[in-house]
């Protein structure tokens, strides 16, 4: 198992010049949550992408007629830590915005069990799951493993060996 989520990788990596990074990105976060284990899951999976209708309309299209974790996906566009949508999320993506949002979203799904992923690497020392980042024009990501644990989420040996492990001192 651990040498298709390797050949996936690569063949996003070779592909990543005749389709968009966000593309790239989308395809690996679906790819990644395969490898995550819930507590607990609805009828559908639930994205949400922090202030971005662009990116949020190029996941239901590269999205439609996929599943994650054997669900449908459903993606919203989170504007703020007030959007109903948060109670309900799986995994949420925050991208390159910056906003005050993001602590109060943060406070507001603090122990749900919401995989948090980022374009920010270094946000991974601040309690975020997850963070995707390029290396030497490959991209690559880093896993805060007890922040994951936190929520009760898990992630299987297969992802983690792929990962960049952080531990983040208390």
């Amino acid at each position: 198992m651990i040498n298709i989520l390797k050949k996936i990788i690569l063949i996003l990596l070779l592909l990543s010049s005749s389709f968009s990074s966000d593309s790239i990105k989308i395809t690996l976060i679906e790819k990644i949550s395969q490898f995550i284990q819930w507590p607990k899951l609805n009828e559908e999976f639930i994205i949400g992408v922090y202030k971005n209708e662009q990116l949020k309309n190029e996941m239901i299209e590269i999205y439609k007629n996929k599943t994650i974790q054997k669900l449908p996906i459903k993606v919203y566009n989170i504007q703020s830590d007030k959007d109903n949508e948060l109670n309900k999320l799986n995994l949420i993506y925050f991208n390159k915005e910056l906003s005050t949002d993001i602590e109060k979203i943060l406070k507001k799904i603090n122990k749900s069990p919401v995989l948090i992923i980022t374009e920010y690497p270094n946000d991974v020392y601040e309690n975020m799951h997850l963070g995707l980042y390029y290396e030497n024009q490959k991209i690559k990501f880093i896993i805060n493993q007890q922040s994951l644990e936190n929520v009760n989420l898990k992630a299987s040996y297969k992802i983690l060996k792929l990962a960049k492990l952080v531990k983040v001192e208390k």
